[in-house]
């Protein structure tokens, strides 16, 4: 009885709702396996197992598995994929291993790689392997989402299969990689050095696969250009087989550029989608296991925020950034515990649990409850009684099953420090103490952060986003960014918003976005597409502070952390109290962050001076307010002076 390879694959929606068990089901699964298969449970993770069994054929053996998985699972369709292969203990055979047990979120190539070796003997069988070496690849997959180990992957297995003549054979290497890029940047090629270097290769050097890198030619007016390129590569295709990669794109501008370079070459399409939060975690669990740590269910929540923390700022880098926090951990742990065993204590613990993750908690868990939160903010009581009066609508409408579900979506609109992030965050936290929202969470981005570079990159940038969102608060700060005006039509705003749109429709009941910016921005906003002030109803229209707020919340920042003279409250509230109208009202003027800000250059001025003295309490006075308050940034005649000079 033949041995066979097995793959099962789960849909991400299962696997995030067993993080916390670490898939320790899959032993079920196996356990279910009652007849005498040899069954082995190779490997498995979120996402994921391999097994090995024997069977008479590979469709018996796709049975098997889901008769076992029904078992534990009843009615349950989780599985996503199962992909069969040989399991000789050939050199290829070992190959897959590696690739079933090690690749995560490529399921596309797996079963591109699965196809390929069922299809050799046939292809030997009539003498046409040379067909192999004509056929070429598009892989659609963003940056650090593992590309080159794909191609090199890619490679191994085409070596492994003997495309080409064994005399050969031993001669070539697995890949090569170019990048495609202006003629003025160093670190990209030209189509003419990528040629140079293929023709330099195919004698001297020659190999397998060669990886090009094509996102240069998805700007606009370049797709001859691309066609030029690609009919060049056409002198070399019996020498190297072409893997070209693209950003993944939404499927209309994916067809379009598949049918531009399938026109003049033999192309298999290969889509890596963006990496799930899953993928994510099990990359970061794999590097902890193989580095001899123990990684714990109770840090999944905190590592999640660290990987949407990493998404933010736009310099995301996928597997890699996963691999970099695994490293920053395991070298944290590795210094508490030589810092312990220093010290004498009896630490020996290779576990890595949320505590050992704690100072990536970015927001952490409130004790209060959100409503709590909400009532020690200053001046926001008529925004606490508008969202009592949302939730209490959204919950009755929840109820009644006549009246359609609200859509929840709102507008925040007012000037910068006026509390719209804060009053956000906290509305995630009372929708999930209020059942509305399964998560609660908070992600906040810059409006333009869903803006890509090419034309269908941003479709699948903004869902990617929204995916993260679901149950949870989606905060768009800067929302009328998006929409540009007379350079609408040119920008990728638009394609943003109508993505956008269709996220807020589909995810109605699951997902809270909140657009955030000035009130006649965010109503020119509106103009963007019809569907979007439908599907954002409520208006919660923040305004500035009053100079009396301002000095409270000034005074509330002090009292929480430090002690002070009396005559620093004096003072503060004297500078707060002698602000102009006009300087309140201007959009320079940051209210609440404006008062953090001095808030802090305050204690740092304090700081400086206990340091200075050799002491070190701390205790704030009013030469400290003073000293702050006198540097440009808060002076208003200063900053008065410089608006008029302007």
């Amino acid at each position: 009885m033949p041995s066979f390879l097995a793959r099962i694959s789960l849909n991400y929606s299962f696997a995030q709702e067993k993080l916390t068990d670490q898939a320790e089901f899959w032993n079920d699964v196996r356990d279910a396996i009652t007849e005498p298969y040899g069954t082995k449970l190779l490997s498995w993770r979120f996402t994921f197992a391999t097994f090995s069994l024997y069977t008479d054929t590979k469709e018996e053996c796709k049975k098997i598995l889901r008769n076992a998985w029904e078992k534990v699972f009843p009615k349950t369709d989780a599985i996503s994929s199962i992909l069969v292969t040989e399991d000789n203990g050939d050199n290829i055979s070992k190959a897959f291993r590696t690739l079933y047990s090690s690749y995560y979120g490529v399921t596309e190539y797996q079963q591109l790689a699965t196809e390929l070796r069922a299809a050799v003997p046939e292809l030997v069988s009539h003498g046409a392997t040379s067909v192999l070496r004509n056929q070429n690849y598009l892989f659609a997959i963003d940056s650090g989402c593992g590309f080159t180990a794909l191609i090199s992957s890619l490679g191994d297995l085409l070596h492994e299969l003997n495309i080409y003549d064994k005399s050969e054979f031993k001669t070539r290497k697995y890949y090569y990689e170019f990048k495609i890029g202006a003629e003025d940047e160093d670190e990209y090629s030209t189509s003419a050095s990528v040629i140079n270097k293929l023709y330099e290769s195919k004698e001297k050097n020659p190999y397998t696969i060669i990886g090009i890198d094509i996102s240069y030619y998805l700007q606009d007016g370049k797709t001859d250009e691309l066609r030029r390129f690609i009919r060049r590569l056409e002198d070399y295709q019996d020498n190297f087989v072409f893997a070209f990669r693209i950003p993944f794109l939404e499927k209309d501008a994916l067809k379009k550029v598949v049918d531009t370079v399938s026109d003049m070459a033999l192309v298999r399409t290969v889509q890596v989608p963006p990496l799930h939060e899953c993928v994510m975690i099990e990359t970061f669990w794999n590097v902890l296991l193989n580095n001899g740590y123990s990684p714990d269910s109770s840090l999944v929540d905190v590592l999640i925020e660290r990987v949407h923390q990493e998404k933010k700022d736009g310099r995301y880098y996928g597997f890699k950034t996963a691999t970099k926090i695994a490293h920053e951990v395991i070298l944290k742990k590795s210094l508490d515990t030589a810092r312990k065993r220093d010290n004498d204590e009896d630490f020996s613990s290779t576990t890595i649990d949320k505590e050992d993750l704690a100072e990536y908690a970015v927001s952490g868990k409130q004790e209060a409850s959100g409503y709590e939160e909400l009532s020690k903010l200053i001046g926001m009581e008529s925004i606490t009684e508008r969202i009592k009066e949302i939730i209490a609508q959204v919950k009755i409408a929840a109820k009644n099953e006549k009246l359609d579900h609200p859509c929840i979506h709102m507008r925040f609109v007012g000037s910068p420090g006026t509390g719209k992030t804060t009053v956000a965050r906290i509305i995630g936290q009372i929708l999930k103490q209020e059942g509305i929202l399964r998560k609660g969470g908070f992600f906040e981005y810059k409006a333009r952060d869903l803006v890509a570079e090419y034309v269908g990159q941003t479709t699948v940038k903004t869902s990617t986003i929204c995916r993260d969102a679901y149950g949870s608060v989606l905060f768009l700060d800067e929302a009328y960014s998006l929409y540009e005006g007379t350079s609408f039509e040119n920008d990728f705003g638009k394609e943003a918003i109508t993505a956008l749109v269709s996220e807020m429709e589909n995810h109605r009941e699951d997902m809270l976005v909140i657009m955030a910016g000035y009130t006649d921005e965010m109503e020119y906003l509106m103009k963007a597409n019809p569907g979007l002030r439908s599907r954002m109803p409520y208006v919660l229209t923040f305004p500035n502070y009053t100079k009396e707020q301002l000095f409270d919340i000034f005074m509330q920042m002090v009292k929480k952390h430090f002690e002070y003279t009396k005559d620093l409250e004096t003072v503060a509230k004297d500078f707060f109290m002698n602000l102009s109208d006009e300087y309140l009202a201007s959009k320079e003027f940051a209210n609440a962050r404006f008062v953090r800000n001095l808030y802090e250059r305050t204690w740092s001025k304090a700081a400086l001076r206990v340091s200075l003295a050799g002491e070190t309490t701390i205790v704030l006075q009013k030469e400290d307010f003073i000293a702050a308050s006198e540097e440009k940034e808060f002076n208003e005649k200063i900053m008065v002076e410089h608006r008029i000079g302007f």
